[in-house]
């Protein structure tokens, strides 16, 4: 084999060099992506197609360059076939593909290069060939046989195919899609164009076939729409009317976080044009959202809420984060489903507040049934008893024992009154409070006029529309009260300090005060304070929370307890 240089190979050179860096691009950094494969397939035809060509042109001898020349007939027959397929992938309509059916559009090809490598022996590809020295180098004449044209229409036939997919996915499917397929359809009508024009003889230089030099030039536009749109990372995601009109925000995002897509509803949510999103990070197109972009980069599904204060009016989203699995089961992308559930939180938060109502009711209205059954029936019964037993005495004339009955029979009665008095209270209507904080706020109220201690209360904001059932609530309360009338009766405190504090899944309260302190070992051993303790504990545990009681002498007391108020808590 003799070759000789000749400027021309040169563009010929720099569209194979082309063509070649977008192919390893291609298979180094995306070749796990959506229609890789095919693309790669492409560059390393279009490459060998310029590189065969450029060896021809600079070959000497006859022998040198038809083997070139039916190098180049790999590329060529190959080519339309490859680009099918990356068309197919890009358009969504890759069926074909996955049913591995497109093998069939290789048989043709195929048969055509084992005539073209056998052509001496019939003649059917080309015949008469020479040498023609007319030009600035040698070139192969040839007439061409009725298998030739048997190729170029199959070729062309695929090119057109390819090109009807493409001007689809530029001008009637409204999706993400629009840029990336007009640059490759840019690209690929420089090719055909050139080509057909070689194969009619219309080309501009007589005898060569110039279709290579075009790789590069339509390469860079390829690889514009690659780079500025993320052509191959871009994932077919079917897109219907009821998708655009729903309520619900839809958001897809590709395997690198990026947004392929969104409808008018997540529009709203954004407050941003689809056309100016797309392609952008989460990170920095929901940038205002922090607990949306933390969902979004979740490597699974998952689920959360999220709030948007929009002109003083608080709106509350239910976020949905789903996997999107190809039928071969290989995750190609993300969807964010969003929904707002603000009326829906405002009807949870009412319908709590009524059955907390109704929880605090029952209640009491237990509690008076089981102080009027036993402890004032008891009161009751001692206090008949005393004035009958006075009385006789009295007949008797037994002064000293009289006095110390009259003095039972007057603490007595005011026991009695006192119970009857609070069964009055509690079953007047007007006495039931309207809610948790009404009914916790009193209870501090009282506190402090009861004892004389300074008792200060500390709630968050958030503790208003957290979801706790109103059995738990109930309980939270009662073991509020038993620390401190526990702190009122023993601690000799000064202060007081009530904090509640919320996390995503926990309510914590912190019962703290300044007294005396005791020996917790110890007061759980003792009968007269280990029913105060042992009540907080029962109470504790009715609603699946934990209870830490700590105590230093001299230093005060503090008691904790962990809520969980949502599902997956992980308790303290």
């Amino acid at each position: 084999m003799q070759y000789q240089y000749i400027s021309y190979i040169w563009p010929l050179i720099a569209s194979a060099l082309t063509t070649l860096f977008l192919g390893i691009y291609a298979f180094a950094k995306r070749r796990n992506a959506k229609g890789a494969i095919s693309f790669i397939l492409c560059m390393v035809v279009v490459t060998l197609w310029s590189s065969a060509n450029a060896l021809e042109m600079s070959a000497v001898d006859f022998t040198t360059k038809l083997f070139w020349a039916n190098v180049q007939y790999i590329a060529y027959c190959y080519a339309p076939v490859v680009l099918v397929a990356l068309c197919m992938e890009l358009t969504g309509g890759d069926q074909w593909i996955r049913n591995r059916k497109i093998l069939w559009l290789v048989i043709i090809p195929t048969i055509i290069i084992i005539l073209v490598w056998t052509d001496s022996i019939h003649g059917l590809i080309r015949y008469d060939l020479h040498l023609n020295y007319n030009g600035s180098f040698p070139v192969i004449e040839k007439k061409y046989g009725p298998a030739f044209f048997v190729h170029a229409g199959y070729s062309q036939l695929l090119n057109i195919y390819a090109g009807v997919l493409l001007i689809r996915g530029v001008f009637f499917k409204n999706t993400v899609y629009r840029k990336q397929a007009l640059s490759v359809l840019i690209g690929l009508s420089m090719i055909i164009i050139v080509n057909i024009m070689y194969i009619t003889g219309l080309s501009l230089v007589r005898g060569i076939d110039i279709t290579p030099l075009v790789f590069g030039p339509a390469g860079l536009i390829v690889a514009w729409g690659i780079f500025r749109y993320k052509l191959l990372d871009v994932v077919p995601v079917a897109r219907a009317m009821v998708i655009e009109t729903m309520d619900a925000g839809i958001m897809v995002l590709d395997l690198q976080d990026r947004i392929l897509d969104i409808n008018p509803s997540f529009e709203k949510i954004l407050g941003y044009p689809t056309s100016r999103i797309i392609t952008m990070r989460v990170s920095e197109a929901c940038s205002k959202i922090p607990v949306l972009v933390n969902a979004c980069m979740v490597s699974g599904s998952s689920q959360s809420e999220f709030s948007i204060n929009t002109n003083g009016f608080l709106q509350i989203f239910e976020l949905r984060i789903s996997l999107l699995i190809d039928r071969k089961g290989i995750m190609i992308g993300r969807l964010a489903i969003v929904n707002e559930i603000t009326q829906k939180k405002q009807e949870q938060k009412l319908y709590l507040k009524q059955h907390w109502e109704l929880v605090v009711a029952e209640e009491r209205e237990r509690l008076v049934r089981d102080l009027h059954d036993n402890l004032a029936q008891v009161l009751g019964f001692i206090n008949l008893q005393a004035q009958g037993i006075r009385q006789e005495l009295a007949n008797a004339d037994v002064e000293i024992v009289s006095i110390k009955l009259e003095k039972l029979v007057e603490v007595t009665q005011s026991a009695h009154n006192e119970i009857r008095e609070y069964i009055r209270n509690v079953r007047c209507q007007e006495s039931v409070e309207k809610g948790f904080i009404n009914e916790l706020e009193r209870t501090v109220v009282s506190f402090e006029e009861q004892f004389g201690i300074k008792a200060k209360l500390d709630l968050p904001e958030e503790f208003v529309w957290i979801e706790i059932k109103p059995n738990t609530r109930a309980n939270i309360l009662n073991i509020i009260k038993e620390a401190l009338s526990n702190i009122g009766k023993h601690a000799e405190a000064s202060l007081v300090t009530i904090v509640f504090s919320v996390t995503s899944e926990q309510l914590c309260v912190v019962i703290n005060d300044d007294g005396k302190g005791f020996d917790v070992k110890q007061s759980i051993n003792d009968a007269k304070n280990k029913f105060g303790l042992n009540i907080m504990r029962e109470r504790s545990e009715e609603i699946g929370a934990v209870i830490e009681i700590t105590s230093v002498i001299g230093e005060g007391s503090k008691v904790v307890l962990y809520v969980q108020w949502r599902e997956g808590a992980i308790k303290g």
